[in-house]
């Protein structure tokens, strides 16, 4: 029973993990497009690449490849710069976007014991 149990914790903690680093893509891919849309290149590129990073390391975490490990590390830098430009700009969906970096960052971050 309590390997079940280990089984079942470990589960939860992936599905959290998993919520913030979809939340992360789903969010930083609408900034993006929006960043686009308002003439802010730099920013709108940068949320694009986070959007694709999150959407690999949600794939890598998923099926528990032996690279989760690195690629949850460079999901957290790029989701830490993300963060740090988005939050530059007072619009609300950067702001949004900042919000849900910084905790996909630190999600990501410590994503190597369960991933």
């Amino acid at each position: 029973m309590e390997n079940k149990n280990k089984s079942f914790n470990s589960f939860q903690n992936c599905s959290q993990e998993m919520q913030a680093i979809m939340g992360c893509m789903s969010i930083s891919a609408m900034c993006a497009r929006k960043c686009f849309e308002e003439g802010q290149k730099k920013t709108a590129i940068l949320c694009a690449e986070c959007a694709e990073v999150c959407t690999l390391a949600a794939k890598f975490c998923s099926c528990q490849s032996e690279f989760s490990p690195q690629l949850m590390d460079l999901c957290a830098e790029v989701c830490h710069k993300c963060a740090s430009e988005c939050q530059k700009i007072q619009a609300k969906h950067c702001q949004e976007c900042a919000q849900a970096c910084h905790m996909c960052a630190e999600v990501c971050s410590g994503a190597q014991s369960v991933c």
